[in-house]
């Protein structure tokens, strides 16, 4: 890495539209670069708490704005806070540290409904609670400044992975990193001749297929796509969900988790409606490398749907050679808790967070609010 300013220490934190846990993350990083230090953890969500969450999803949906928080998000906001702060103790325990060695602590908070043509994105998590929970200070709120200056508010680890690419001995432009969470979405990046950096949301992720396991199974995932690979692909319906406007709307893009109203699963077994899903992802992505600019010599999978094998086998069906990002040192479940981190400490740095090209704000924009520790 080449370092050539002051490092932090930080701790990043997520908690995604997977709904599966919090990941925490060591980083040292000076804004520009960063290096993975120590011992990463993650707290799985009972039952309970993904159940509360669905209901915080639904209930943020009909209230329609993060202006009309009720005191059932409020008592969700504290649990998931709590939480997040259970596992800042357990890295800090896990290495050897005190709050005091750490600089910052970047916050995601948890995603509730995501509307940027409204020109909102609505996360919960009290940063200052945090900090005061913690004693460390805290950046959350990455999204708000980006919305409100015309972006979508997401993707916002692109400018991590450019970090990240930075720091490898000679990459071979051009490059996609594709994160598959609940919703998944590329970061395309070219040498600087071929254009820098583009970034959009190409679809669903693991979301749907999730939650089609779980309605009928109790299962929360399709682990190593057992399920999947033994269903039938309904070919026509994928072509009708593929015929929405958003796969042909030129990037800069995103999306809520629930985004798409998937018609005509009802009358599926559960294999053939898990196929058909997981089908519909595969699709998706590659539709979206027909919008980056020049067609990537590699791709690069990172998030929980790498870990299912029968949705990496179909992407491995293309003419592009697919690989898990651990084949080039990541870490692939905690990609974006180290990338919360980094972007905390641009935020201190007073470095932008997005861009033009990967949320189509108006121009580089910071982000994120600091919250700094009340003493007990």
């Amino acid at each position: 890495m080449n370092f050539s300013e002051k490092q932090y220490l930080a701790i990043g934190l997520m908690s995604g539209t997977s709904m599966d846990g919090v990941d925490c993350v060591l980083i040292k990083s000076d804004g520009n670069y960063a290096n993975v230090v120590g011992k990463a953890v993650h707290i799985p969500y009972d039952h309970e708490l993904r159940h509360k969450i669905s209901q915080g999803m639904a209930e943020a949906i009909k209230l329609g704005h993060p202006s009309k928080m009720t005191e059932h998000l409020y008592i969700l906001e504290k649990w998931l806070t709590d939480i997040h702060g259970d596992a800042v103790a357990e890295i800090l325990s896990a290495n050897g540290l005190t709050s005091d060695n750490i600089d910052v602590v970047g916050f995601h908070g948890q995603t509730l409904l995501h509307k940027p043509d409204e020109r909102f994105s609505w996360q919960i998590g009290d940063g200052q609670r945090l900090a005061n929970l913690i004693q460390i200070p805290v950046v959350n709120d990455f999204r708000r400044k980006d919305v409100e200056h015309g972006g979508q508010g997401a993707p916002l680890v692109p400018i991590y992975h450019h970090a990240l690419i930075k720091g490898l001995s000679d990459p071979d432009y051009p490059i996609a990193i594709v994160n598959i969470g609940g919703v998944s979405n590329i970061t395309w990046m070219g040498s600087e001749k071929e254009g820098h950096m583009l970034a959009f949301d190409t679809g669903p992720g693991n979301a749907f297929l999730d939650d089609w396991i779980a309605k009928h199974t109790g299962d929360p995932m399709d682990r190593d796509g057992m399920i999947s690979r033994e269903g039938t692909i309904d070919a026509a319906l994928v072509e009708q969900w593929l015929d929405n406007g958003y796969f042909h709307q030129p990037p800069p893009k995103s999306l809520d988790r629930n985004g798409f109203i998937l018609a005509g699963l009802e009358g599926l077994s559960l294999a053939d409606g898990a196929a058909t899903l997981l089908e519909f992802t595969v699709k998706s992505i590659h539709t979206a490398i027909t919008h980056c600019p020049k067609k990537p010599k590699h791709i690069y999978i990172c998030g929980g749907g790498r870990h299912n094998k029968t949705l990496m086998a179909g992407l491995e069906r293309y003419d592009i050679p697919v690989s898990v990002v651990e084949k080039i040192g990541w870490q692939g479940d905690f990609l974006e808790a180290e990338a919360f981190a980094f972007l905390a400490c641009r935020h201190l740095k007073g470095l932008p967070i997005t861009f033009p090209g990967t949320t189509g704000v108006s121009q580089s924009s910071l982000g994120g609010v600091l919250y700094k520790p009340e003493k007990n």
